[in-house]
């Protein structure tokens, strides 16, 4: 009985191998006229797409419920800079007394990047502060799951000034990298 059962998990492994394989990987685009950029993304990992009700951008959400990618645009304000926006966004995710524990970041005049922990979350931000307004990518996975942060991170790219032609075409760096 034992041996069946080995067969068959063993055969169920192969069968989630064989279908995970066959994932179409063509990246999705999310464009943004309004703000002059455009983002693509693993349409196989992150297939459920909403777009944001406040501002502008939209919200992935892969297949199981773990992993949440944000990308949006807003304008800035005069008084904002990389650091208050951050913050900023963080106090509407927790609660102030529960505030968010950074693992490393990098702040400058027009971008930051961050990575944190809220609670059980693994959080990734990159933003850039372009033109009068700001464009931030954020992930947030389970505690458990760097892995998934890291592959999203690689997977998703920003391109700036697209015109209309080359949105069918033009993929920019990872987010991941500070090589933009």
């Amino acid at each position: 009985m034992t041996n069946l059962m080995n067969i068959l998990l063993i055969w169920v492994a192969c069968l989630a191998t064989c279908f995970s394989q066959t994932q179409p990987k063509e990246p999705n685009r999310y464009c943004s006229e309004k703000f002059n950029f455009c983002a693509t993304y693993p349409a196989y990992a992150l297939p459920d797409k909403v777009s944001l009700t406040k501002g502008e951008g939209i919200l992935l959400k892969s297949v199981d419920g773990f992993a949440e990618v944000v990308i949006e645009s807003f304008p800035a304000d005069e008084e904002e800079n990389t650091k208050s926006v951050f913050f900023d966004s963080v106090k509407k995710i927790t609660p102030s007394e529960n505030g968010p524990k950074i693992i490393s970041s990098l702040f400058g005049e027009d971008f930051y990047e961050c990575y944190f922990l809220i609670e059980r979350l693994y959080c990734y931000h990159r933003c850039f502060l372009l033109d009068g307004h700001f464009v931030r990518v954020q992930i947030k996975v389970p505690i458990n799951m760097p892995d998934k942060l890291q592959i999203l991170q690689q997977q998703i790219h920003l391109d700036f000034n697209v015109s209309p032609e080359q949105e069918k075409t033009s993929f920019g760096p990872a987010i991941g990298s500070l090589k933009d």
